[in-house]
């Protein structure tokens, strides 16, 4: 079989990517995986490859590489490193990283569990965001059923902070 990247060579190396039932498959040569940034030792390399972070994009003359302002990380550094320097990295590179995680993921937002200890407080941020909601549309009588259900909260959460288990 040829090398599905430059059709000349024999591939040799087989990369197989299943998401969402989907099957993915690319036979490439070993100078196409090397060039394109593939190790065959480093496990990290194959999702650079298949998602395209280990092929260095052609900046036109005169345009600078993007660089995160906070920490100075730049596109090319992240490509290589799959790895983000700060926070602001996120929002700096946002374009790049957001179809990544998607191609990961199937979405740009976690929905997964929740910490066990975190799961109360998780709870009462999304009541007093519901809270301050009905409020601003004066739905006081859903305010007040938000309001009791946050105080009951509140209150398992400091039961469960004095050592007292709350079923």
């Amino acid at each position: 079989m040829k090398c599905e990247l430059c059709e000349i060579n024999d591939a040799s190396v087989h990369f197989k990517q299943v998401v969402d039932g989907n099957v993915r498959e690319l036979y490439v040569c070993p100078e196409c995986a090397s060039e394109n940034g593939f190790d065959v030792q480093s496990p990290m390399a194959m999702t650079d490859f298949l998602f395209g972070l280990g092929v260095p994009e052609a900046q036109p003359d005169g345009i600078l590489e993007k660089t995160c302002p906070s920490c100075g990380l730049t596109l090319g550094s992240f490509r290589k490193s799959t790895r983000l320097g700060c926070a602001r990295c996120y929002q700096t590179f946002s374009e790049e990283i957001e179809p990544l995680l998607y191609a990961m993921h199937g979405t740009d937002r976690h929905s997964g569990k929740v910490p066990a200890g975190e799961q109360l407080t998780a709870e009462i941020v999304a009541l007093q965001t519901a809270l301050e909601k009905a409020v601003s549309c004066e739905d006081f009588e859903e305010a007040a059923v938000l309001r009791d259900k946050l105080r009951e909260l509140k209150s398992d959460m400091a039961k469960t902070a004095d050592g007292e288990i709350v079923a």
